[in-house]
């Protein structure tokens, strides 16, 4: 397997810096170069891809994204949410959750305020064996690590119970990864994705499209400067983006154990929840190339007391090196294992 990812990856394409003079993500990975599906074809008359694989393939290079079945088990899909629903009665303070705000403990979260559509949880593996089963998926790192062209590593895993809702965006404006390029994503339906439950939209082709720079060469929001009016200012540029190359959002109606990979640059989001009785049972991995991603970082709001009888809110961030490692998949452990509040 290794050569046959040394031999995807091919020669590297150099990049100066995070954007292309395009607008462009800068990425040396072999499907973003301009001959990738020669090099494509050309694996697959060696063998080195099977048929299956290489059609996969094809569709992440052109459209940005792959579907197919994991393999997950009923049973692995019933197991998570059986771990939720326990997980919301223990509350435990070493998983982070997270709705409208930032990430803070599950154990300060009031289930009747906050068990609503958008929430999620973060990094439920280290809590949850059938997460973790899910996690370290082997049919999803074989993809994972063709379309790198490297051996990968999870970084952290989402589960979510109801729609997201989130508006159209691009990872790697949010998450910071290095090289931002290799950042991948995975998105497993953990039961039979519906109509009008909150599903996945993604717009095929437009992780082709340049990005909003919010100055020269700056394309990550930074939540310290950045606000709704320059929110508003890149949603703008992606519709007219899509728009003048006449793209489309489609939505994902799946069956459970389907997989979405997604190219780091594909605008994706989460549909209005029309039917507020429909849960839309999801888990998602993010991954990065192993070789470039050493420490993973979770960062929490906390309340403490402030002497007065009150309480203020603090951002602290917890780090781990921790790597857990099944069937030759390798992913992060959760920063906040053993975590209690001073």
């Amino acid at each position: 397997m290794r050569n046959i990812l040394q031999n995807l990856l091919g020669k590297k394409t150099a990049a100066s810096g995070p954007l292309t003079a395009d607008g462009l993500l800068a990425s040396d990975l072999w499907v973003d170069q301009p001959d990738a599906l020669r090099r494509l074809d050309g694996r697959l008359r060696k063998g080195e891809v099977t048929a299956e694989q290489a059609e996969r393939l094809r569709s992440f290079v052109e459209r940005g994204y792959m579907i197919f079945p994991s393999g997950l088990p009923e049973a692995v899909c019933a197991g998570i949410q059986a771990d939720v629903d326990r997980a919301w009665r223990e509350k435990p303070w070493d998983l982070a959750f997270a709705r409208t705000g930032p990430m803070r403990p599950l154990a300060t979260v009031d289930e009747a305020q906050e068990r609503l559509p958008s929430y999620r949880i973060a990094d439920l593996h280290s809590w949850s064996e059938p997460a973790l089963a899910a996690y370290l998926l082997k049919p999803v790192f074989e993809h994972v690590e063709l379309i790198l062209g490297a051996p990968a590593v999870a970084t952290q895993s989402l589960f979510f119970e109801y729609g997201s809702q989130q508006a159209l965006h691009r990872d790697p404006v949010f998450v910071p990864t290095t090289p931002p390029s290799h950042l991948l994503a995975a998105w497993i339906a953990l039961e039979d994705i519906l109509p009008g439950c909150g599903p996945l939209v993604y717009v095929p082709g437009s992780h082709r499209l340049p990005y909003y720079q919010f100055e020269p060469g700056e394309y990550r929001f930074d939540h310290s400067r950045y606000g709704e009016k320059e929110s508003a200012a890149m949603a703008e540029h992606d519709r007219q983006q899509t728009a003048a190359r006449g793209l489309s959002t489609e939505t994902l109606l799946c069956k459970r154990g389907d997989v979405l990979i997604w190219h780091s640059s594909l605008l994706h989001g989460g549909a209005a929840v029309e039917n507020p009785s429909l849960t839309r049972k999801s888990f998602v991995v993010h991954f990065n190339s192993r070789a470039d991603h050493k420490l993973r970082r979770q960062r929490i709001a906390e309340s403490v007391p402030t002497g007065d009888g009150g309480f203020a809110e603090r951002t602290r961030i917890f780090e781990t090196e921790t790597v857990l490692v099944r069937d030759g998949c390798h992913g992060f452990d959760n920063p906040l294992r053993g975590y209690r509040p001073d």
